[in-house]
């Protein structure tokens, strides 16, 4: 006899498949998707590139160029947006790690092609003369542009700052005023009117050094508090120039948390502070203030910049009559989705301020660790502290989400081993050599953190073996500190 199944029994199994939904980046479009989990994601990508196809069936043809036609043949991969290693075809996105919501792109790299054959001799050579040179075109140019920009930046910091030019200093200030006035028009001429945002960054950021020599000529002769005003007076520098020029916060922010800290310890060590309490002081608060980071950016980007020129122009359409309004706005919304790209800025807006945020707080940490270590002899508590200060800016990358931000702690703190390690030659033996020893453990430490990807999340049992030391470094940073400025002399240890 058989029993008739109890409701506890019965299992219920839907017959659609699980999804999760993502934002797809595929050149210049984005998609929400919703794809299956338990699919291989070589069997998602020729779906993903036919949808990415119907969105811009609306553009204008390629040109019959035979360059043109060899770039067709392309090998199509699925990456996260900030990775640049590929998810793997044969693994499905649940073994992936992708979470929903999470934006991945969709990757076109070249593949070996027959090559072309020619009727025209001359035409042939120079198809190939324009081949090959790919890595100059306009991309190359402009970082050519901007590497000339910050050069003759340096230089006039150099002319400023030299004594060999010091009968001469009244002049070449107000030249610089002069050029950092020219440098402030067209960052604001490029961004306002041709909305070339990297343009406009890139030449209002070669002003700050500029601003600070001629601030440090005006200032530098009334002693700490003068020097400490002329860091008030950057502060206002950087916050005008993010008014006037619309953009590049990055820049600005991260310049402001460097002069609002080092303001502050020119003015205790102007009190009477010894030097090594100071960047001791300075060094601990700033490691430390990047835990209170990701609650502090949503505050700062939510403040917006000015509209540029085209902008206004659009703004002004709201005065035209009510149908043409709406079949504008109905012609728009076909082709882009506003929402999206408000959500996509302000999540963009987020992670630079994040990154800006880090990236001061961990420079000023480094020249606080820094001014310990040339307050004196290096000696072993100086060298641990300094080497504390770097492990514990490294360590905050794990909490770190973008790539951004993950740079923004990481150069800083390998910059940090460096000098030290340069810094320590001079001291008494074995220093120096532990001082390498820590140079090439970090090395090494970067070396294995390149060589392994995780095609999904990283193992359990290493997050929290990394918890847990970032636990025990940020508690110890305080003793070191204390250890670096010989508050341990009495009972013994220096």
């Amino acid at each position: 006899m058989t029993s008739a199944l109890t409701k506890d029994e019965l299992q219920v199994i839907s017959a659609a498949a699980q999804r999760v939904r993502v934002s797809l980046l595929c050149n210049t479009t984005q998609m929400d998707v919703a794809l299956p989990l338990d699919v291989p994601i070589v069997g998602l990508v020729p779906q993903l590139i036919q949808l990415a196809g119907t969105h811009k069936a609306g553009q204008d043809d390629l040109s019959d160029d035979p360059s043109t036609t060899e770039a067709k043949n392309s090998i199509w991969t699925l990456s996260r947006h900030r990775g640049k290693t590929p998810l793997l075809p044969e693994i499905t996105l649940r073994e992936a790690g992708v979470a929903e919501g999470e934006l991945l792109r969709l990757n076109a790299e070249r593949a070996l092609a027959t090559p072309t054959l020619y009727d025209d001799v001359v035409d042939a050579a120079a198809r190939l003369n324009k081949a090959g040179h790919p890595g100059w075109d306009a991309t190359a140019a402009r970082w050519m542009a901007f590497a000339g920009v910050y050069l003759a930046s340096a230089v006039w910091v150099y002319l400023l700052v030299a004594n060999r030019f010091a009968s001469n200093r009244a002049g070449l200030a107000a030249l610089s005023v002069v050029v950092g006035l020219l440098l402030t028009g067209a960052a604001a001429l490029a961004y306002r009117r041709h909305a070339q945002r990297d343009i406009g960054a890139a030449l209002a950021w070669s002003v700050l050094p500029i601003a600070t020599a001629v601030a440090w000529l005006a200032l530098h002769r009334l002693g700490g508090y003068g020097l400490a005003a002329g860091c008030a007076a950057m502060i206002v520098v950087a916050a005008a120039l993010f008014r006037c020029v619309g953009t590049g916060h990055w820049g600005y922010l991260a310049v402001q948390v460097v002069y609002a800290l080092g303001g502050l310890a020119l003015v205790a060590h102007t009190v009477g502070l010894r030097t090594d309490l100071v960047g001791a002081g300075l060094a601990v608060i700033a490691a430390l203030g990047c835990l209170a980071v990701p609650g502090m950016s949503v505050r700062f980007a939510r403040i917006k910049p000015l509209l540029r020129a085209f902008e206004r122009r659009d703004a002004g359409s709201a005065n035209k009559s009510p149908s043409a309004a709406t079949a504008e706005r109905k012609q728009i919304d076909t082709v882009t989705s506003p929402a999206a790209e408000a959500v996509w800025a302000r999540v963009e807006s987020e992670t630079l301020t994040r990154s800006a945020l880090y990236t001061g707080l961990a420079i000023s940490a480094g020249i606080g660790a820094c001014a310990v270590l040339t307050s004196g002899p290096v000696h072993w508590s100086t060298l641990t502290f300094a080497l504390g200060c770097a492990l514990t800016l490294g360590l905050h990358t794990q909490q770190a989400i973008t790539a951004v931000e993950r740079s923004a702690l990481a150069i800083p703190a390998v910059g940090l081993v460096i000098s030290t390690c340069a810094l320590a030659q001079g001291a008494s033996r074995p220093i120096p050599l532990a001082a390498i020893g820590a140079l090439l453990g970090t090395t090494v430490a970067f070396a294995v953190i390149g060589a392994i990807a995780w095609p999904g999340r990283r193992p359990e049992r290493l997050r929290t073996s990394l918890s847990y030391l970032t636990y025990l470094v940020i508690a110890a940073l305080i003793p070191l500190a204390l250890w670096a400025v010989g508050a341990y002399g009495s009972f013994g240890f220096s």
